[in-house]
């Protein structure tokens, strides 16, 4: 009955698409517009680069608006706005000529904007999580400026001139030029920003392009979005789509239905689907690099029992949620930082040199249950545990529902399921108990994942604390060890290794995406860093 539902409201929605699309579609056909049409499968959070942490809002994001870099295809920073780096001082001082850019106003993209963007991103007063990043990145007096005890104008980031911006770190970055890809460091015109206020990035007129493509029709939290070619874009010669149209579908059954019908020209698939559809012309399997993991919140009260977590990190099958549950092309998580995209100083995957942790072993899983229930004075416990309304993070969800229900007697797992943007600012205020969350790396280094758990940052949502811990990712990310790849990759596996056996957090998959593209679909780039898809530079062939 459940199926039958579900084609039926995909069929209803897919005939308001037809409805919604009908003009749209008739005018490119007149005007013989190169358009791609393009599937989310969730909604964007925002399209203010400095403050979106999701790859919806990345993607769209990295459309709009060009940095100082962009990552190629072989994961390697190249330039975009930067012209010409020098890098002096021993890798301390960056210096950066701009190339001519404008923004869709007509206006230069100046030094001075990088700056107010820098500047702004830092600010603790507009509250962005991704403020972070620029201590990460090294940059001069960042600590103090994210922490509110310098003013934003101490940050190590000035205009020389009105194309030359200089960067002071505090040490050297080696993976620096690779986060400069990310739209945190992207520039914004103060001007603007003043002009718009909080209302940034709400509607077309409120977004200001430097990129590719400039925004034609959005509303918040809205299932359309459409952006149409920059002629001023300083590498337009490279892009020869008219249009972008996005809509958000996050049935996959839907999704599958519209790109059948050449609504769209990709799909993403549930696993079902991927099974279903593997070796059917236009099907991809994406590796992305990211972890799915549940994030028990300590601040929670049972929660805070270590072998509570251990029962509950051990009780549910890995290997089967990646591959008989998602189906999709992911992978059992071995650790905190997936397979894929972190080489070391010896030219091997992070993972090559890492233990698997957190093993499941449902009768370890009971034993922990009995320790817990001794400890804390109870015979039972109830948890909620947060996801976002999307299928897979349904089908992912109700697998670990029933799993560790069936395995841990006297654990009661509910599921609430809500749209990712409330999913991440609940999980940011501490508003749940267990949360199913993702992450991909913003660069190609294990403190990409590894910093999320430390004790300041942002995106530690279940308040997991361990001193040794914080003292080992500090020393990876700002002490001697920058000097010493080796004995810091060694570092970086015991602070893993601190995390796991403390059951932090518990990783659940190594997440890849299947999806049907259309077979003249050509010039896509997929990345497992950063900005994970990039259209910038796609077409559509005959």
């Amino acid at each position: 009955m459940k199926k039958k539902e579900a084609v039926l409201l995909a069929a209803i929605f897919l005939a308001a698409m037809l409805a919604g699309c009908g003009s749209r579609q008739g005018g490119e056909k007149d005007s013989e517009k190169m358009a791609l049409n393009l599937q989310l499968d969730a909604e964007i959070s925002t399209l203010d680069p400095q403050a979106a942490v999701d790859s919806a809002s990345f993607e769209v994001i990295g459309l709009l608006m060009d940095g100082l870099y962009q990552m190629n295809g072989q994961e390697m920073p190249e330039p975009a706005l930067a012209e010409e780096t020098e890098v002096l001082e021993d890798g301390l001082l960056y210096r950066f000529t701009l190339r001519e850019a404008f923004w869709s106003d007509g206006s230069p993209v100046t030094a001075a904007d990088f700056v107010y963007g820098w500047q702004r991103g830092a600010d603790p007063a507009q509250g962005n999580e991704n403020a972070g990043l620029f201590r990460t990145a090294g940059i001069a007096n960042a600590d103090a400026v994210t922490a509110g005890d310098a003013d934003v104008s101490e940050l190590g980031v000035r205009a020389l001139d009105e194309r030359t911006l200089e960067v002071r770190l505090e040490r050297p970055v080696p993976y620096f030029l690779s986060m400069l890809s990310l739209p945190a460091f992207f520039p914004m015109k103060e001007s603007f920003c003043d002009t718009v206020g909080d209302g940034y990035g709400t509607s077309p007129d409120t977004v200001l392009s430097n990129g590719a493509f400039c925004l034609e029709e959005y509303e918040p939290a809205g299932q359309e979005i459409l952006l149409t070619k920059n002629p001023d874009y300083w590498d337009s010669s490279s892009v020869k789509a008219d249009e972008v149209s996005y809509q958000v579908i996050k049935d996959s059954q839907t999704a599958y239905m519209a790109y059948q019908s050449g609504l769209t020209d990709m799909a993403i698939l549930s696993g079902q689907q991927a099974q279903m559809y593997e070796g059917e012309e236009g099907f991809r399997s994406v590796p992305l690099g990211s972890l799915w993991y549940l994030v028990p919140n300590l601040k929670e009260g049972d929660l805070a029992n270590k072998n509570l977590r251990m029962a509950l990190a051990l009780s549910f099958d890995r290997e089967t949620a990646a591959e008989d549950v998602l189906e999709d092309g992911s992978k059992a998580a071995q650790g905190a930082v997936p397979e894929g995209a972190m080489i070391g100083p010896d030219g091997k995957d992070f993972r090559d040199g890492a233990e698997t942790y957190l093993t499941p072993d449902k009768g370890l899983a009971a034993e922990y249950l009995e320790k817990a229930k001794e400890e804390l004075g109870k015979d039972s416990f109830s948890f909620v545990i947060l996801i976002e309304d999307t299928d897979t993070a349904g089908d992912l969800g109700q697998y670990l529902q029933e799993e560790i229900s069936r395995t841990l007697p006297g654990v009661t797992i509910e599921l609430e399921a809500v749209p990712k943007k409330m999913r991440l600012e609940r999980m940011a205020q501490g508003d749940f108990e267990i949360g199913l969350s993702r992450w991909g790396a913003d660069y190609p280094d294990p403190l990409a994942f590894l910093d999320l758990w430390s004790s300041g940052s942002a995106f530690n949502y279940g308040s997991w604390e361990n001193q040794e811990y914080d003292a080992m990712i500090r020393e990876a990310r700002e002490g001697s060890l920058l000097s010493d790849a080796a004995a810091r990759w060694e570092v970086l596996h015991q602070a893993e290794s601190v995390l796991m056996e403390d059951a932090g957090i518990f990783p659940v998959c190594e997440k890849a995406v299947s999806m049907l593209l259309n077979p003249n679909l050509e010039g896509e780039e997929f990345h497992t860093v950063g900005i994970t898809r990039v259209w910038k530079r796609a077409w559509k062939g005959m």
